[in-house]
């Protein structure tokens, strides 16, 4: 009997169950494949190659609205020019602007017309030193060129200002000078003597209520006062001699002081003003005078 036969059949054949069942094969796997190497290069490659891709996308739109933007300026200004606003069919005839400043306004408008141009709105305005009737300004400026008939603005003079000088005779001097020179009048201050106070208004020139043109000069006369003399020295002058000179000089005379003196015996020792000072006609002159001196017997 062939003892290593049967061994090598009984483990070719099926395995069997405990319960005595024959056992069912197992399905033999299948082999797996070997795992490719990750190509970590390509990956990195491709998220760098992201970036650039997304910057040229951007640079491809920009471009995109730039052109549609200029497309869009073009087709506006073709609608303008051709549409909106066309072009004449004859061109338009220019005329130079003559200069008419400084001529009367009758010349001024037979210049213009000559010139092809139209005499537009015509404006006064005061002027202290030009002639009234006189071109003094115009729109637009001489030199400039305008469209046949297009009206040209003229600003003539109208002359000075009239005004009529007031009468300030009952105010001081410096208040007289202002109101002068808050109305636009030039102001010449002079001074006289006379018996009107000091610091009056004595007159004006040109007088009250003429009219003059602006501007002008008004001349102020103001009074200094009562004009002065050195007052006369009457010491040593007997009490009738000093009241003449008083009278003589216009001065008048004010109190007589009496008082006791030997050497001054009815004669002036004393005197006030004294000698020299400056004095105006009226002036009182008080004058001390000697007193003989009563002896006992």
């Amino acid at each position: 009997m062939d003892l290593g036969g049967s061994i090598r059949r009984r483990r070719k054949s099926p395995a069997r169950s405990k319960r005595g069942g024959a056992k069912k094969s197992r399905p033999s796997k299948k082999p797996r494949r070997p795992k490719k190497p990750r190509a970590r290069g390509k990956r990195s490659r491709a998220r760098r190659a992201r970036p650039a891709g997304r910057a040229r996308n951007a640079f491809r739109r920009l471009l995109t609205a730039l052109v549609v933007a200029g497309a869009g300026l073009g087709l506006g200004y073709l609608v303008a020019v051709f549409l909106m606003f066309p072009l004449p069919d004859t061109p338009i005839e220019l005329q130079g602007v003559p200069d008419v400043r400084g001529e009367p306004l009758h010349t001024a408008l037979a210049a213009l017309a000559d010139s092809g141009l139209a005499a537009g709105p015509v404006d006064s305005v005061r002027h202290p030193f030009v002639a009234a009737g006189m071109v003094i300004g115009q729109s637009p400026l001489p030199g400039l060129t305008a469209v046949a008939r297009a009206p040209v603005r003229i600003t003539i003079s109208s002359g000075r200002e009239m005004r009529p000088v007031p009468d300030l005779t009952r105010l001081a001097g410096d208040q007289a000078a202002e109101l002068l020179a808050a109305g636009g009048f030039a102001v010449q201050v002079d001074t006289a003597e006379s018996t009107t106070p000091a610091g009056r208004v004595l007159g004006i020139e040109p007088e009250p209520g003429t009219e003059v043109g602006l501007p002008a000069t008004v001349r102020l006369v103001i009074s200094k006062g009562p004009p002065t003399f050195p007052m006369p020295d009457l010491v040593g002058m007997t009490q009738g001699e000093a009241f003449a000179i008083l009278r003589s000089r216009g001065l008048a005379l004010g109190e007589v002081d009496r008082r006791y003196s030997l050497l001054n015996v009815r004669a002036v020792f004393g005197q006030y003003p004294e000698p020299n000072e400056p004095v105006v006609a009226g002036t009182p002159v008080r004058v001390v005078v000697g007193r003989e001196v009563m002896t006992p017997r």
